[in-house]
């Protein structure tokens, strides 16, 4: 086992619905600018995200730019959940790579982290 601290970050709420995906990217990018290791994994209505709002919250976070400033903070990749995710058609957004993941590979990615939270 390494000396790096590792994060997974689940975030399975949809955005704009309750502060709990604010919180989750909050969190991804909190450990992205003090050099942690973190994979975020979108699930259900979380994949979400992946895509601009249709019209901007009044006086709300624009979720999507955050999730497009990740390379900002070392953080290159976010995962999705393959299973339960169709019409998943993006593989980049700007620099940002956007990859599917099985149960078994979600699995695995919890297993090689130290810490998970669940949103």
């Amino acid at each position: 086992m390494t000396n790096a601290c590792t994060w997974l970050i689940r975030l399975h709420t949809a955005p704009y619905v309750s502060s709990s995906a604010a919180l989750a990217i909050d969190a991804t990018l909190a450990c992205g600018a003090f050099g942690q290791s973190v994979t975020l994994v979108l699930e259900g209505p979380g994949v979400a995200l992946l895509q601009p709002p249709e019209e901007p919250a009044v006086g709300g976070r624009n979720l999507f730019k955050l999730i497009t400033s990740l390379p900002l903070y070392d953080i290159d990749r976010v995962y999705y959940l393959a299973e339960n995710s169709s019409g998943i058609t993006k593989t980049h957004i700007n620099g940002l790579q956007i990859t599917p993941v099985t149960n078994k590979g979600l699995a695995s990615l919890i297993a090689d982290s130290q810490h998970v939270l669940s949103f």
